[in-house]
């Protein structure tokens, strides 16, 4: 999805053979239990990703969620996010990189509080935009 956007900031566009292979290969790093169907073919010369139609799996709207609750849905959502991370390299790569202090913890909720301060920033200048003519939005969809 990304991989035409590299060459604009600097970053060579990897050769593939097969672009669904390399998403299903990425997909099972990172997923702790992968959809059984997932592969690749190729259809009339075109490369495909092949996966389940439905997982009956349910999702959670974030916005519907209580006050209340958003906190517990980031904090069960940060994990889940973490533990595939976790299998995308081998364990003692990253024990090494993470280290036993608190340097990284501290690192990464530094860089959090700063995301989280640009993203603020970035939407009271979207509203501006709006809020100006400079920019269409349509509310309430």
């Amino acid at each position: 999805v990304l991989a035409p956007y590299l060459p604009a900031v600097g970053f060579d566009v990897p050769e593939v053979a097969h672009e669904g292979r390399r998403v299903v290969l990425g997909q099972k790093r990172m997923q702790v239990v992968s959809d059984i169907l997932l592969g690749w073919a190729d259809v009339d010369g075109r490369q495909f990703q092949v996966r389940q139609f439905r997982n009956r799996k349910g999702s959670v709207d974030p916005a519907a969620l209580p006050a209340d609750q958003v906190d517990d849905y980031g904090r069960m959502t940060g994990a889940l996010l973490a533990r595939a991370h976790a299998h995308s390299a081998d364990p003692r790569l990253l024990a090494g990189y993470c280290g036993k202090n608190d340097e990284l913890d501290e690192a990464v909720a530094a860089f959090a509080v700063t995301y989280a301060d640009r993203t603020e920033a970035d939407h009271a200048e979207l509203l501006r935009g709006i809020k100006a003519g400079r920019l269409a939005a349509e509310f309430g969809v």
